[in-house]
């Protein structure tokens, strides 16, 4: 009887991570071969379908977990989005990944589980624009090897309408005054 609870609770366990689970894409070239091993899941925000709605000048938070083939020393984390066909590399606010890992630790031995977990952050000037987002972990030679890609769409921040009231706000009897850069920037953080 304790074999069937075991296996009922990691069953239900699977379900659970695959029920908050984002879809994913495996990374794939541009003369469409393979890149990198796909993760078992990827978590983005409250995404649950695609595209992954973001909403610029916020936090947004996730995982991956991944198992690996061979051992992984080193986990340098990626973001490079595509708009219209045309690479961007995204800010990351790491350059060691094995520094969040969850469960595990580097080095990630061969075949066994590693959860990273991450936080980004997406500034208030960031496009209004549906990218393909991949997300990959590069080894010391710079060799991508897990990779996951999925479409988000960046949304404005509904406190944006603020900022828009403040500058209508600076409209005086001489007509418009342009408002300085700092005084948008002091709106635009506030």
């Amino acid at each position: 009887m304790a074999t069937f609870g075991t296996a009922a609770t990691i069953l239900l366990l699977a379900l659970s991570s695959i029920a908050s689970a984002t879809n994913f894409k495996e990374c794939r070239s541009f003369f469409n071969y393979k890149v990198g091993t796909p993760p078992l899941n990827v978590t983005l925000g409250n995404c649950e379908k695609y595209p992954c709605d973001l909403v610029r000048g916020m936090n947004v938070s996730g995982g991956m977990d991944f198992v690996y083939g061979k051992e992984l020393s080193v986990l340098r984390p990626v973001i490079t989005v595509y708009v219209a066909g045309l690479p961007i590399n995204w800010p990351m606010n790491q350059e060691d990944g094995c520094t969040s890992l969850s469960h595990n630790k580097c080095p990630v031995k061969a075949g066994t589980r590693a959860r990273y977990e991450y936080s980004l952050y997406l500034g208030p000037r960031t496009p209004l624009v549906q990218p393909l987002m991949r997300f990959e972990f590069r080894n010391a030679r710079g060799d991508t090897t897990i990779c996951a890609e999925m479409p988000i769409r960046i949304l404005p921040n509904p406190d944006e309408k603020n900022l828009r009231a403040k500058l209508v706000e600076d409209f005086d009897s001489e007509g418009w005054r342009e408002p300085s850069h700092d005084a948008v920037n002091q709106i635009i953080v506030n």
